[in-house]
């Protein structure tokens, strides 16, 4: 005789959209490595360029974090150093 998985019920609560973001937004959360720059993306002003050394893989993981959470409201160009590092101009579109 198979043994029953005992089922237990949801606990919903209804919160309002600033409340259930905040919550989001707290410890626990997954944060990406790229994390910090978005943050000072974030704070630029119009007209300013944020300028920083990357490696090749880097950049690629700096656009795609880009892409997926400033979608079209930015601009990443970088050009090669020596070996395997890259300067990257990071700006608004």
């Amino acid at each position: 005789m198979a043994k029953s998985k005992s089922s237990k019920a949801f606990e919903f609560e209804t919160i309002s959209a600033d409340e259930a973001s905040n919550r989001k937004s707290t410890r626990g959360r997954r944060r990406s490595k790229y994390s910090p720059i978005g943050e000072r993306f974030a704070d630029l002003k119009k007209g300013e360029v944020l300028v920083f050394k990357a490696t090749k893989n880097e950049v690629q993981g700096i656009r795609n974090y880009m892409r997926r959470n400033f979608e079209d409201a930015h601009v990443v160009n970088s050009r090669s150093l020596d070996g395997d590092n890259f300067e990257v101009y990071l700006s608004e579109a």
